[in-house]
C-alpha cells in the first residue's frame, strides 16, 4: 500500500514558514524548557486518569510550552497543555466515512461502577447494544485495518496550527499505526528531533488477535522501528526494556521510571474503607486486561481466611468495569467496586488500608504483553508505605521489579493456596508488613521521586532541543 503522501508548500512565504520552523527561541532554550509537541492519543486534562505519566513528568514546565495533538474522546475542560489539537475529518483519509464508522459501530469495552448495583437482566438489556457494536469495533480496530484504510495526513489547519506553535521537540509514544506514523510526518515537515517514549511493548503485542494479525504485526513493526531510529531521545519503562530493545532495535534507550511527589503522601491523612476489626485489602487501577480474574482469586482466598478468624474487605476503585466481568463481579460478598477517587485523593485510600494488592493477568497472551512494563501504580503504592502482595506470572515485568528490589511480596502462581498463606502473613506478621513498606519508601525515593525524574527529563530535551537530529547506525 503506498505511503502518506510528502507535505509539501510553494512560495516564498512558506519556505520562510519552513525556516521559522527549525529556529530556536533563544530566551526560552535559557530557561530550560523547550517547546514540545505531543503526539499522544488520549486528550490530556487535570481531571482524567489517562495520561496521567505524562501530567507528572511535565508537571512542572510551562503551559505555553506544550501543545498536544490528539485523537481521543475529552474529559473535563481543563486541557494540560497551553494548545491542543483534535485530529479530524481533515486530518484523515476517507475522514467523512471514518467518523460516520466510529460514531455508529465502535461500542464501549466498561460500563460504570454502579451497574454492579442493578438486576442482571438490566445490565444485560443496557449492554446487549454495546456487545454487537464491539464485535465490528474490534474487527476494525484490534486488527488495525482501521488505521491502514484511514491513515493520518497533515491538514492546512493543522499544518498552519504547527507553524504557529514552532515545536523545538516532538514528544510521542506510539502504540497504534497512526500514532507511530504521525510523528514522522511532522518531523518532515519541522525537522524537530522526536522523543520518543513508551512502557509497553506495543509493537508487538498489538494488532494480534484477528485473521490478519501476521501481516498487521510486520507492518507495525516495520514502522515502529522507523520512528525508534528517527529519534533522538529514546525512554523505556525500566533496564529489562532499555536491554530488549538494544537488542531488537540497535538503539540505546534510557529507562525513565513513573513519578509523583512523595511529600503528597506524607501529608494526606488516611481514608479507612472498612470499620474498625475488619481488614482491609485496596486494589486502584484498571479492571482491564482480564485484572479482574486474580481479583476473583483474592476474594476467595480472603472468604477462606475468614474461617480462621481473619475478617477481610477488598475494595477495587476502579474508573470503570469490563462488561465480561459484570456477572462475575456481582454478588461477591467481600468485594466493595467503587469508583476511583481523582489522583489528588488516591493517597488517602491507598494510606487507609491494611494491604495493597497489585495484580496482573496469568494468561499467557497477556502475560507476555506486559513482560518489560512496569505496572503504573507500582510507585504510587511504594510512596503509600502500605505493605504490597504482587499477584501475577513469572514472566511480567512487576514481578521482576518487585524481585530486584524487594519492595513487595510476589505470588507468581496461580494458586489460591498459595495466595492464601501469602495474604495471611501480610496482614498478622508486623515485622514483615514494616520490612516491606519500610522498603517501597526507600525504593520510591531513590527511583520514582518527582524532583529527580523531571529534573532527569528536562535537561534531556533541554540538550535535544540545541542539537541536530541522530539516527541509530
Amino acid at each position: 500500500m503506498a505511503g502518506p503522501k510528502k507535505v509539501t508548500f510553494s512560495g516564498s512565504k512558506e519556505k520562510a514558514h519552513s525556516r521559522d520552523l527549525v529556529a530556536t527561541d533563544q530566551s526560552r532554550l535559557k530557561d530550560g524548557y523547550p517547546r514540545v509537541l505531543i503526539v499522544y492519543m488520549s486528550c490530556l486534562n487535570k481531571c482524567d486518569q489517562h495520561g496521567l505519566s505524562l501530567r507528572s513528568w511535565f508537571a512542572e514546565w510551562p503551559r505555553e510550552n506544550l501543545a498536544q495533538i490528539y485523537s481521543g474522546g475529552e474529559v473535563g475542560k481543563e486541557r494540560f497543555c497551553g494548545l491542543n489539537f483534535k485530529i479530524g475529518l481533515e486530518e484523515r483519509r476517507f475522514g467523512r466515512l471514518f467518523f460516520k464508522l466510529k460514531s455508529s459501530s465502535v461500542g464501549e469495552s466498561t460500563m460504570p461502577t454502579t451497574l454492579l448495583a442493578g438486576t442482571l437482566d438490566t445490565v444485560d438489556r443496557s449492554t446487549i447494544l454495546s456487545r454487537n457494536k464491539r464485535v465490528f469495533g474490534r474487527l476494525l480496530l484490534n486488527s488495525g485495518i482501521w488505521e491502514l484504510i484511514f491513515r493520518p495526513r497533515l491538514s492546512t489547519n493543522l499544518m498552519r496550527w504547527v507553524r504557529n506553535f514552532q515545536p523545538e521537540i516532538i514528544y510521542c509514544q506510539g502504540y497504534s499505526l497512526t500514532f507511530s506514523r504521525l510523528p514522522l510526518m511532522l518531523q518532515e515537515y519541522t525537522s524537530a528531533p522526536i522523543c520518543f517514549q513508551t512502557g509497553d511493548d506495543w509493537p508487538r503485542h498489538s494488532y494480534t488477535n484477528s485473521v490478519v494479525s501476521g501481516l498487521m504485526n510486520l507492518i507495525l513493526q516495520y514502522s515502529a522501528r522507523r520512528l525508534i531510529r528517527a529519534a533522538s531521545v529514546r525512554f523505556s519503562s525500566g533496564m529489562a526494556m532499555s536491554q530488549a530493545y538494544l537488542t531488537r532495535y540497535s538503539c540505546q534507550f534510557e529507562p525513565l521510571m513513573m513519578c509523583d511527589d512523595i511529600k503528597r503522601f506524607e501529608s494526606s491523612k488516611p481514608k479507612h474503607l472498612v470499620e474498625c476489626g475488619r481488614s482491609s485489602v485496596v486494589y486502584a487501577g484498571s479492571l482491564g486486561s482480564h485484572r479482574w480474574k486474580p481479583l476473583l482469586d483474592l476474594c476467595a482466598a480472603a472468604r477462606e481466611l475468614r474461617e480462621e478468624g481473619i475478617d477481610i474487605v477488598i475494595t477495587a476503585l476502579v474508573s470503570g468495569l469490563p462488561i465480561e466481568a459484570l456477572r462475575e463481579l456481582r454478588g461477591v460478598s467481600n468485594l466493595n467496586v467503587l469508583p476511583a477517587p481523582n489522583h489528588e485523593a488516591l493517597p488517602a485510600y491507598l494510606k487507609g488500608s491494611d494491604l495493597l494488592f497489585l495484580p496482573e493477568s496469568f494468561e499467557m497472551r497477556q502475560a507476555k504483553s506486559i513482560q518489560l512494563s512496569i505496572s503504573s501504580k507500582a510507585h504510587l503504592y511504594m510512596m503509600s508505605e502500605r505493605p504490597v502482595l504482587i499477584y501475577a506470572p513469572p514472566i511480567s515485568g512487576i514481578v521482576g521489579y518487585a524481585r530486584e528490589t524487594e519492595w513487595g511480596c510476589v505470588v507468581d502462581r496461580q494458586d489460591r493456596t498459595i495466595l492464601k498463606i501469602a495474604l495471611k502473613k501480610l496482614l498478622l506478621d508486623e515485622g514483615y508488613r514494616h520490612k516491606l513498606a519500610t522498603k517501597g519508601r526507600e525504593v520510591a525515593l531513590q527511583r520514582h521521586a518527582s524532583t529527580v525524574v523531571r529534573e532527569r527529563i528536562r535537561q534531556v530535551l533541554f540538550a535535544a532541543g540545541k542539537k541536530p537530529r541522530k539516527r541509530c547506525l
